[in-house]
């Protein structure tokens, strides 16, 4: 016995302890969804665009629970159901090709999918609706899960190897897509936050104010860091033919969902760097009150609410108008209502 399992990885212990790490960020997922749908559908906050982030966060909710059912199912057989074969509860877990190994895989797909879509989405809004920005994210993310499923279907397949063959290509190419699309779209937001931070402040020149949005960019690069992160650790160890790889997955799967939930969460509740300061200050400023009142018929407003739109904050739209394009508005500070 020894012997035979002399080169086998002990994966008992790694996937049960990987599934405990797992269902810890379930539970927390299940507050911050909470948390998520009570800032997005609150009493006294305009419609917005509120079903967008309800519906995906709801679905992906939905889905991290599918997940953890289906971890929950594999500890039991191959723990509780499992036959009288020597060593069966290690070679359980090697194999890809079982029903809900194969169910794992799909959700951790769909999972990702749609936590980038939802990534996509808030750089379309930040930008303007501009779809000429979203138009390359979303070309790059149908390459990225093109190659996600393929590897998905090849793993599942009997005598596949997981290391140096096709399979392998396919999954370093499916995590470095997925890290340069969060990564890049990521930093495509807090870029788009930063300037119209920085209009903001020069359109009330005559009382000059610090970058109203740092805060709300900071945030979105701290939440949206975690999964790229994480991904980022799971290609090294995948690097390295550490068996804790795949195993990372079912953690993964869970960050995918709590990313998008933090951000709205963090910046709803007012959970950032300075944020309730700003907005205090922003309620106060006469320069911002001016231009809030003459943007809100501009036609650059849409670029003006992406914050807002986002549900970053219900205390946003008091100065979020406000920076729509420099056309729309007079340079200097004394603007006639």
């Amino acid at each position: 016995m020894a012997s035979t399992d002399a080169g086998i990885p002990p994966m008992d212990k790694i996937s049960l302890v990987g599934i405990w790490i797992e269902t810890v960020l379930y539970g927390f997922n299940c507050i911050v969804y909470g948390l998520c749908m009570f800032v997005l559908l609150r009493k006294g906050r305009g419609p917005g665009t509120s079903w967008m982030l309800s519906i995906t966060s709801t679905v992906l909710f939905l889905l991290c629970t599918i997940h953890v059912a289906a971890s929950l199912r594999q500890l039991l057989e191959a723990f509780i159901y499992a036959p009288p074969i020597p060593g069966y509860s290690i070679l359980y877990w090697l194999s890809q090709t079982a029903s809900m190994a194969i169910l794992k895989a799909v959700l951790y797909d769909c999972l990702v999918f749609l936590q980038d879509i939802v990534l996509i989405w808030r750089l379309y809004i930040v930008w303007g609706r501009k779809w000429q920005i979203a138009a390359l994210p979303i070309i790059f993310e149908l390459g990225h899960m093109s190659v996600a499923y393929a590897a998905t279907v090849l793993v599942t397949k009997p005598g596949v190897a997981l290391y140096g063959s096709v399979f392998a290509r396919l999954g370093l190419a499916g995590w470095a897509m997925d890290i340069a699309l969060n990564v890049g779209v990521t930093f495509a937001i807090a870029a788009r936050l930063w300037w119209m931070g920085r209009k903001v402040s020069s359109l009330t020149s005559s009382n000059p104010t610090p970058n109203r949005y740092l805060s709300t960019m900071y945030t979105i690069i701290e939440s949206g860091g975690l999964f790229a992160a994480v991904t980022v650790v799971m290609l090294g160890l995948y690097l390295s033919g550490s068996p804790l790889a795949f195993t990372g997955l079912d953690i993964s799967c869970q960050l995918a969902v709590l990313t998008p939930l933090l951000i709205v969460v963090r910046v709803g509740l007012g959970l950032t760097h300075g944020l309730p300061k700003a907005y205090e200050q922003a309620t106060t400023t006469s320069g911002i009150s001016r231009f809030t009142r003459s943007a809100q018929s501009g036609p650059g407003v849409r670029v003006a609410h992406a914050v807002e739109l986002d549900h970053f904050s219900s205390q946003s739209q008091t100065f979020t108008s406000a920076h729509s394009d420099s056309k729309d508005y007079p340079v200097g500070g004394d603007t006639k209502v």
